[in-house]
């Protein structure tokens, strides 16, 4: 091995052999770090001595045989063919020693010394003390001690006049990278601190090689003291590593500084990031298991966090202790985004819990934690828990939420006392709450209250996503969709949808009621990529009962934008019957009962719709904006030749809805069908009124479409059919979309506008302001005023919004 900066110890060395040879006894106590060199040394100073004619013995202490009497003088024997048979006395072995030294110089290598059996070093001492004038040399290394460390052989060999010390200091940066290459001696030296057998390592990326060699050398304490700052982390001190290992403070003060002086550790710190893992994995996982259980209960006393000390019950044997459980649980409950870990907190919590209601409760932790993951498997603990719920160790929503999601009977759960469970009941299984709680903005929209939306809008601003499915935000945006804000309901899907981070149920939940927002708006592409989304997220049975939720989109979307097959795919997978008794079941029935009427089968229809209207009103919640049952059951009678029928509906609709809502429009839309013409344009127009203010882009285009009809094809009556068919077209609502056939429709005499007429009509449909126009062609506002003023004239329309969306596009006839 090629020595680097070592030329001057082996000068020493080489001056010392010199006298050797010339018959001065010589003696040299080589003292270094851990790894600094001293076997290396130790092996080219012989390799020097024996090109001399000397016969060079070689040994070595060790901590193995640090107890084993004689162990070093027998090796010495051995390699100089002596026998120890009659020799009775340390003064025997020594004459029979220097006798052979008057034949052949001989030199004595004693690698690690401070490891030598006592036996053996009192022999070598007796020994040394007798080669003043005979051609013997001793050499010693040692690991360096620190002052405070005495050790006799040591003293007493420093004391004797023909004892040379040699000292091994660690590499400079020049040395480093000579040994390592100059591109990345900086960084080595800074890790190392200069020791060769790091240098080397961290060269060729065989740091746990040399990690594990000083551990070795070490010795047990210099071990346990690197396990313990491989345990404690930043927790790691002389105090801490003591009470961990329970060893003597000052020699885990001497052990710190071995391995300082080997570059190891700074502080307490180890100086490479890779030497943790080396050190963990020479340590036992039993003896690993003990060392973290008592940091645990070390951390814990000294009033460290929670998911500190539960890093350390993990890895070890926490047993039963009373603060075990409440600290597992803390962690997992500030875990955030760590679920794999908040579940071994858990797992472990429920396992070290001797109480059945601690232990329930942790079980249920656990449930809610894997229910935001997947509910198939969080529903391996449903039968634990119905069991505790039924002895009395929980009670609460928690539980029965997550039964009924499963679609599992809860009759025997639900008591009559528990207003948390009946407030649930009411928002989402409302077929079994007994009684209706008034203080749910969602329970209280249903019942005619105007101020649920703006209560649910508070209830969202202090909501948290913690537990389990937050069904409280879920009624919220519920509340808010029923009550037609759906702006307000989609900013608050959006974000609550960031917030849900890695949970995968919530995700899927979230995007299942974004995409019913969507579609209320019209936005049957953001519709159908929601709901897909949610679908994707959790299988079929992850799903449980509320599969109907994205089902109910996907349905509904792909039948309105004319993709009838995979509507039926999507309306022909299973279903869980208790599903229809929830709220999102409404949501299903509406969605199936409209694909029906689509593919002409109004019965089938009808049948979907009125078992509608059956559930809301024997639930007594019979919302209009919930479902518009009534008006979609006028649609299939109207489809089935029932007329009048289809009437009394829609005017019992009108009649309970609120002017300005969504239902409202869409009851004028249908009921306009059923009018005079001249009552009909009026409704159809009032109907677009209303759609296009509550934001639902489909209904307004469906009301447009059919009040062109109503006006014929008058200018008037073209614009708006054009109209309609431009935002069926941004719908994707292919049918409607193709039943208006733009390119066959008459449309404005264009040739009657001016070129500069047609460029401010053209920037005008697209959305420009007067100023923008104006802006953009260089002319002042007042000339597009009354470039405008012109159009509309020309094109007998009243309003800019009347404008063709496109008009740009279209070819000059």
């Amino acid at each position: 091995m090629r020595l680097v900066e070592r030329e001057e110890q082996l000068t020493r060395l080489d001056r010392l052999l010199a006298d050797c040879l010339a018959g001065r006894g010589r003696v040299a106590l080589v003292s270094g770090a851990l790894g600094s060199g001293k076997t290396a040394l130790l092996q080219a100073f012989a390799d020097r001595a024996t090109s001399t004619g000397a016969t060079f013995v070689s040994v070595a202490g060790s901590w193995a045989e640090r107890g084993l009497r004689f162990g070093v003088l027998s090796q010495i024997l051995h390699d100089t063919a002596v026998s120890a048979h009659g020799l009775l006395s340390a003064r025997a072995l020594c004459l029979r020693m220097l006798e052979l030294a008057e034949r052949t110089p001989l030199v004595i290598g004693v690698d690690d010394v401070h490891l030598a059996d006592q036996p053996s070093l009192n022999c070598l001492l007796s020994l040394i003390r007798r080669v003043r004038s005979a051609r013997v040399m001793v050499v010693c290394t040692e690991s360096a001690q620190p002052p405070e460390v005495r050790s006799p052989f040591r003293l007493e060999l420093l004391r004797l006049p023909l004892c040379t010390s040699v000292v091994l200091e660690p590499l400079t940066l020049h040395g480093v990278a000579s040994l390592a290459g100059d591109r990345d001696a900086a960084r080595i030296h800074a890790l190392s601190r200069g020791n060769p057998l790091l240098v080397r390592a961290l060269a060729e990326d065989d740091l746990p090689a040399a990690v594990s060699r000083c551990l070795h050398h070490g010795g047990p304490v210099v071990r346990h003291t690197a396990q313990a700052i491989a345990l404690l982390g930043g927790f790691a001190s002389p105090t801490a590593i003591s009470r961990l290992t329970r060893v003597d403070p000052r020699a885990v003060t001497h052990a710190l500084r071995v391995l300082s002086s080997a570059g190891l550790v700074d502080e307490c710190r180890f100086r490479h990031p890779g030497t943790r893992d080396t050190v963990l994995a020479c340590t036992t996982l039993s003896q690993r298991a003990i060392l973290h259980a008592r940091a645990a209960r070390m951390l814990h006393e000294q009033g460290e966090t929670a998911d500190i000390v539960a890093c350390h019950l993990l890895e070890g044997a926490p047993g039963r202790a009373e603060w075990v459980v409440p600290v597992l649980r803390a962690a997992a409950a500030r875990a955030g985004r760590r679920t794999a870990f908040a579940s071994r907190c858990l797992e472990l919590a429920r396992k070290s819990s001797g109480d059945s209601s601690e232990r329930a409760e942790v079980t249920l932790d656990l449930a809610q934690l894997e229910f935001r993951s997947n509910p198939l498997v969080a529903a391996r603990h449903l039968p634990t828990l119905r069991e505790a719920m039924q002895a009395g160790h929980l009670k609460g929503e928690a539980v029965v939420s997550q039964l009924l999601w499963h679609g599992q009977d809860v009759d025997d759960l639900l008591q009559d006392n528990d207003s948390n469970v009946e407030r649930w009941l009411a928002s989402a299984h409302p077929a079994l709450a007994r009684w209706r709680p008034s203080d749910s903005p969602l329970t209280s929209l249903l019942h005619g209250d105007d101020t649920a939306a703006s209560r649910a809008e508070a209830v969202l601003r202090g909501s948290r996503l913690t537990g389990d499915l937050p069904w409280v935000a879920v009624f919220a945006l519920l509340t808010l969709i029923y009550a037609d804000r759906l702006e307000s309901a989609a900013a608050w899907c959006d974000r609550l949808l960031e917030q849900a981070g890695e949970h995968v149920t919530w995700q899927a939940v979230f995007s299942g009621v974004r995409a019913e927002v969507a579609l209320r708006q019209g936005d049957l592409r953001a519709c159908s990529r929601l709901a897909g989304t949610a679908l994707g997220l959790l299988s079929a049975p992850a799903w449980g009962i509320a599969v109907v939720l994205p089902l109910s989109c996907l349905i509904l979307a792909c039948t309105r934008s004319g993709q009838h097959g995979e509507a039926s795919e999507y309306a022909a997978q299973p279903v869980p019957e208790m599903a229809f008794q929830t709220r999102f079941g409404l949501h299903y029935l509406h969605a199936r009962g409209e694909h029906h009427l689509a593919t002409e089968r109004p019965d089938a229809a009808l049948t979907d719709f009125t078992r509608c209207g059956e559930l809301m009103r024997s639930w007594g919640q019979d919302h209009p904006g919930v479902v518009p049952w009534r008006v979609c059951s006028a649609q299939a009678l109207l489809g089935l030749g029932s007329p009048e029928r289809a009437r009394r509906l829609l005017v019992d609709q009108l009649t309970l809805t609120t002017r300005r809502s969504r239902t409202h429009g869409l009851s004028l839309r249908v009921l306009a069908s059923l009018q005079e013409p001249g009552v009909r344009a009026q409704m159809l127009a009032e109907s677009a009124e209303i759609l296009e203010e509550r934001g639902d882009r489909f209904g307004l285009a469906h009301a447009l479409a059919e009040l062109a009809t109503s006006l014929g094809r008058n200018p008037r009556g073209r614009m708006i059919a054009r109209r309609a068919w431009h935002i069926a077209r941004e719908c994707d609502a292919g049918p409607l979309r193709d039943s208006l056939l733009p390119d066959e429709l008459p449309v404005p005499d264009l040739v009657a506008l001016t070129a500069a007429e047609r460029r401010v009509a053209a920037l005008a449909a697209d959305g420009h302001t007067n100023r923008e126009i104006a802006r953009k062609l260089f002319v002042t506002t007042s000339t597009v005023e009354q470039h405008l003023t012109r159009v509309y004239r020309k094109l007998d329309i009243r309003y800019r919004r009347d404008l063709p969306a496109g008009f740009r596009r279209r070819p000059h006839r």
